[in-house]
């Protein structure tokens, strides 16, 4: 049994000084906002990503973070890049499950062999790849955080945009979140999610702004507008830190209270 720790102040419970995290997704969207908040924050961040060049620029503006260049679709190749992550940083205290693929609109009935297994490749087992690959170092120092990035999509049906395989995945990975917290919680791991919404990144920010997607978007939200990559800031610190240090096996839903009717 684990025994009780004393609470950091009130004032630190946010703070990551002096941990090692692990993020994927590092180079766009709510990727790149979360590679900035978490080095904000004191850790010292691995940044995942396929484009060595942007993960340079997210590294001239935090120097805190490393790059960590990585093209997630290649699952084999995971073990390694936790090797490299470890023998630049040292062990991992935080694994952020960020990085995420989807085909982009295609009808269920439409979506090809190779868009299905890319997608679950990223979305899935890279993630359960790349926490197996931290586990044992974790269980070692009796502890860790797990936060894995889902979906609303995962959870509700969504009838504008197509995406069947994406939301299976991100469905996965809501699922694992809880096993994993019941499989691990007895060494001290922490597992949790983060399910967003609609919100405006590289991806989206092309569509979000016309009007028939605004419509849909304020027609199925209770606050009145989209979100923004800053609206994750609370949920994946609270998540991350000792703030969040007796809570496992949830999902928080920044969505704008579109799940909640």
């Amino acid at each position: 049994m684990i025994g009780a720790r004393p609470m950091p102040r009130a004032s630190d419970l946010f703070s990551l000084e002096g941990k090692v995290v692990l993020l994927t997704g590092a180079t766009a969207g709510l990727g790149r906002r979360f590679a900035s908040t978490l080095a904000e924050a004191g850790a010292t961040v691995g940044i995942i990503g396929r484009r060595a060049e942007l993960l340079d620029e997210i590294v001239a503006e935090h120097p805190g973070c490393v790059p960590l260049p990585h093209d997630l679709s290649d699952v084999a190749g995971v073990p390694a890049l936790v090797e490299s992550a470890v023998e630049l940083m040292g062990p991992i205290d935080v694994l952020v499950n960020n990085a995420a693929y989807i085909a982009g609109g295609v009808r269920a009935e439409d979506e090809t062999a190779e868009q299905i297994q890319t997608t679950l490749d990223v979305n899935l087992l890279s993630p359960i790849a790349l926490a197996q690959a931290v586990f044992p170092s974790m269980k070692e120092r009796g502890g860790g955080v797990i936060v894995n990035v889902t979906s609303m999509a995962g959870l509700v049906g969504l009838d504008f945009f197509p995406q069947a395989a994406y939301g299976a995945s991100k469905g996965g990975l809501e699922a694992i979140t809880r096993h994993w917290a019941i499989q691990w919680g007895k060494h001290g791991i922490r597992v949790n999610a983060i399910a967003p919404g609609f919100f405006e990144s590289e991806m989206t920010g092309g569509v979000i702004h016309h009007d028939k997607v605004q419509s849909w978007i304020l027609d199925n939200t209770m606050l009145p507008r989209h979100g923004q990559t800053a609206d994750f800031d609370g949920a994946l610190l609270y998540l991350a830190s000792d703030a969040s240090s007796y809570v496992t096996g949830h999902t928080i839903m920044v969505d704008g209270g579109w799940t909640a009717r």
